[in-house]
């Protein structure tokens, strides 16, 4: 136990303990499942609030980072706890191994170089496993498919690089999905109406066009 609480091994430990601790309040109802949801929800448009500010210094760039790791794809309550378990896991057992041979300054940089190469390629790998299975298996989900058409509201300033918008289904649930707009327009703001114009298999996004005329959404 004392060996635990170095400060080396907290590093690792207290994020996979948060995560253990989230995943068992859920397991015994403490947070509700539509709750979890409504946090995933609040969360992307965080993200998107602070991206609308982000666009303006490096354009796309932490758009391509967060699109990396699967957020937009796959609740992003899952993107964080899959990191802290990985990130603990791997960065403890680094540590384990190198203690032996490297002064505790060399090796915790070490594990945390380790930790955090592998962890970021495995939570990726796990979105995309879980983007492919989880809207067959969801009693709630649609087809992304189904949202061609629809008219959402931008969550993201949304550019030819990333964007988010909102969009109800037709039971008139709210969905948060990846979206660009074609090469060559202009971005279009948070906030604004946008149509669903055309879903991109390969990439899991859809080409959107801001609010037009009145007849287009006829």
């Amino acid at each position: 136990m004392a060996e635990l609480l170095q400060w080396w091994n907290l590093i690792f430990v207290l994020p996979f303990a948060g995560a253990l601790f989230y995943v068992l309040m859920l397991c015994v109802g403490v947070f509700p499942g539509d709750h979890g949801a409504d946090l995933d929800a609040d969360a992307d448009v965080g993200i998107g609030h602070g991206l609308d500010h982000v666009h303006d210094l490096e354009p796309g760039l932490l758009g391509r980072a967060l699109s990396f790791l699967g957020i937009g794809r796959v609740p992003l309550s899952i993107i964080v706890i899959s990191f802290c378990f990985l990130w603990g896991f791997l960065g403890f057992a680094s540590n384990t191994l190198l203690k032996s041979i490297l002064p505790s300054f060399f090796f915790v940089w070490a594990s945390m170089a380790v930790a955090l190469v592998f962890s970021i390629a495995l939570t990726r790998g796990l979105a995309n496993l879980l983007a492919k299975v989880m809207p067959a298996t969801e009693t709630y989900a649609v087809s992304l498919e189904q949202l061609t058409g629809k008219w959402g509201e931008s969550v993201t300033k949304i550019d030819e690089t990333f964007g988010q918008a909102q969009v109800a289904d037709d039971s008139g649930t709210l969905h948060t999905v990846q979206c660009l707009v074609e090469g060559g327009k202009e971005p279009i703001p948070r906030g604004a109406q946008v149509l669903l114009l055309y879903f991109d298999k390969q990439r899991g996004l859809f080409l959107v066009v801001p609010e037009g005329p009145a007849d287009l959404k006829e």
